[in-house]
């Protein structure tokens, strides 16, 4: 069993007004590929290095299977780790990268040839294995780091932003192969990223982390259809999702003015009709701008009357940001619609498409149904 668990687990560092870490409770399953995801000081990281037994804890408990790590060495924990700097070594071949570790294990000639000449036909490098590291690409030296943390054949691959050094072409290449090699390894893989689109595509499940705490852990589709506050609405999608202020009503909602608003927006909805009885006075509207529809009311929808400030079309979509009574919002839509810069429009949001956020807490309100 390669299961990870953390028990309110914390981490403080000396001198530290208060925890990177606070008191996370997470169970990765055995063979899952688990992304913690989250912006630059998070706790992403340091939540890795505390698997990989690279940071002490500070509190709480953190079991690989269902041995407590905590006092555990890292040589000790069966875990590999692949960082974004490579880390190899420049003076020996790819063969004697990947086999060096092996050799300090005393493994077997026979045995260490066996898992790299695998390791290295798994990642497509075999005709690299007699060349230098400084002889081959940045994606062929990231496909020898993972090599390297192969050919041990550990219960837990632990990887820190191992694709961020790479251009886009090569982490979109990179990405299909981590992901293969997890289908084929069939062990428990922990990636941290600061990527959503890498957190959306490789996890069987993810955890979004913002100031040491955990939002949101689920599959991605769940995160994506239903993010559980504001913060993972708008971390998650790209564009992020538009968040409005609005005000009930006894009629339904109106939207909130800003400084630019000529007049006012209201709208006649029943809301308990899509909504659980969970409304505050003031809330927040959310709509993802590949949900919102131009010039489009075929299906019962919220309208905004909008200005087209700019577009960025992109061959398969079309990126409009809109002025609407003085709220910018984004829409991603179909290159066969036909707008310009500075046309009027009308922005229709499905009722069944958007979301209603308490002002309060910025916690998602359920529809119903759910």
């Amino acid at each position: 069993m390669a299961s990870i668990t953390f028990k309110k687990v914390v981490k403080q560092y000396d001198g530290g007004k208060e925890p990177v870490v606070k008191g996370i409770d997470l169970t990765i399953k055995d063979k899952e590929f688990v992304v913690l995801v989250g912006g630059s000081g998070c706790g992403k990281s340091t939540s890795l290095r505390m698997i990989a037994g690279l940071e002490d804890i500070t509190d709480g408990e953190i079991l690989i299977g269902d041995t407590v790590v905590n006092n555990l060495p890292p040589k000790d924990r069966d875990i590999a780790m692949v960082f974004q700097n490579y880390a190899l070594y420049p003076h020996m071949t790819v063969r004697e990268n990947l086999s060096f570790g092996l050799k300090l294990r005393k493994l077997p000639q026979e045995e260490i040839d066996r898992r790299v000449d695998d390791a290295a036909k798994r990642l497509e490098i075999t005709e690299y294995l007699e060349r230098l590291p400084k002889q081959l690409s940045g994606g062929q030296r990231q496909r020898v780091a993972l090599g390297r943390t192969i050919v041990r054949e550990p219960k837990v691959f632990l990887m820190d932003e191992p694709l961020s050094n790479l251009d886009a072409k090569l982490r979109v290449q990179m990405r299909a192969v981590i992901k293969k090699l997890h289908q084929d390894l069939k062990t428990t893989f922990v990636y941290v990223t600061h990527d959503q689109v890498e957190a959306m595509t490789m996890a069987d499940r993810i955890v979004i982390l913002h100031q040491g705490v955990i939002q949101q852990y689920d599959v991605p589709s769940v995160i994506y259809e239903k993010p559980a506050n504001v913060f993972v609405a708008q971390f998650i999608g790209s564009p992020p999702m538009n968040v409005m202020d609005v005000k009930r009503t006894n009629k339904g909602l109106v939207l909130a003015a800003t400084e630019g608003s000529k007049s006012q927006v209201s709208w006649d909805i029943n809301l308990s009709e899509y909504f659980k009885e969970e409304f505050e006075d003031e809330m927040r509207l959310g709509i993802r701008p590949e949900h919102i529809k131009i010039n489009d009311n075929s299906e019962p929808s919220l309208s905004i009357p909008c200005k087209v400030d700019l577009m960025e079309p992109l061959g398969a979509e079309t990126y409009l940001y809109l002025d609407c009574n003085g709220l910018s919002i984004n829409a991603r839509v179909s290159p066969d619609v036909k707008v310009a810069v500075g046309q009027q429009v009308t922005a229709n949001i499905p009722l069944k498409l958007f979301h209603l956020f308490k002002k309060s807490d910025t916690v998602r309100i359920g529809r119903k149904g759910e």
